[in-house]
């Protein structure tokens, strides 16, 4: 079975010399098979684009890429992965933003493109998944990102290893993004019921 960007993946491979960094095409092959689907799925979640999400995974398996190929280097290599490639996402996503603020009249026309004439439900949805990459963008990193990742299915552990911290404090990390974010979206939906 071949993922979509694979082909890409071996291009990009050829270009940069393959063994220049040590990986051998087995060796980067089965880390690409294990880890690039769901890496695609936690950016898919943050960005709503499953082209662009593609295109983010590839950049974090290219930036694995061009590291050294030492397995035993990386603790978690999955952690690395979906951190590397939410915060690249994460980028994507502020500037997306920064776009928007810039041109007002482009997220209009950007929405209007992509929006299918349908039912009130699909209009309240689509203002509220704009309003929460919204606030998603106004979080700090690595709230967003644990915020997205623990979106994305990952257990406690996983959490913490792909944030880097003890597990311990993953709740803890968590509650505080949380909060962070409620009052990010009550601002962004002009709600009274900011907490402070």
């Amino acid at each position: 079975m071949e993922y979509a960007g694979e082909a890409t993946m071996r291009a990009g491979m050829s270009a940069l010399g393959g063994e220049r960094a040590g990986w051998t095409a087995a060796d980067f092959e089965a880390v690409f098979i294990e880890h690039y689907a769901r890496t695609v799925a936690v950016i898919q979640r943050l960005l709503g684009d499953r082209a662009q999400a593609e295109e983010i995974a590839s950049d974090a398996f290219l930036k694995l890429y061009r590291q050294p190929s030492d397995l035993d280097r990386y603790q978690n290599l999955g952690g690395w992965l979906y951190r590397t490639a939410s915060r690249l996402g994460i980028d994507a996503l502020r500037a997306a933003n920064r776009r928007r603020q810039r041109d007002p009249e482009a997220g209009e026309r950007l929405a209007e493109a992509s929006a299918a004439a349908g039912p009130l439900e699909d209009v309240l949805r689509a203002e509220r998944v704009k309003n929460v990459r919204a606030a998603l963008s106004s979080l700090k990193p690595a709230q967003a990102q644990i915020l997205t990742l623990r979106a994305s299915g990952l257990s406690y552990k996983e959490l913490a290893e792909a944030v880097g911290v003890r597990s311990g404090s993953v709740g803890q990390r968590l509650a505080r993004a949380e909060a962070a974010f409620e009052k990010a979206y009550r601002r962004i939906e002009g709600g009274l019921n900011v907490r402070s």
